[in-house]
């Protein structure tokens, strides 16, 4: 019992250790050493920047993509609903 105290935070640590990084503007621009893997595209309306962007930070895991750069852009004539896009890198 006391060995799975001790395993289950290292494997909540490890798993969160494999989630993609947000990169701003400038940090994508600094970038010499990353790969393109080009952009994807989340389908959805989502009403705050914090929502769009844990759903690309998922996407882009799925993608296995070490970083990512999020586009956000609103809709127009709507009630603020966000479109949501991310560049991601390895």
């Amino acid at each position: 019992m006391k060995y799975i105290a001790i395993l289950l935070p290292t494997l909540l640590l490890s798993a969160n250790a494999a989630a993609a990084i947000k990169l701003n503007n400038q940090q994508a621009r600094n970038m010499d050493d990353v790969h393109s893997l080009g952009v994807i595209y989340i389908n959805h309306n989502f009403a705050t920047e914090h929502d769009a962007d844990e759903a690309l930070n998922d996407e882009a895991d799925a993608h296995s993509a070490k970083y990512y750069r999020a586009e956000f852009t609103h809709e127009p004539g709507s009630n603020g609903n966000l479109h949501a896009s991310a560049f991601i890198y390895r």
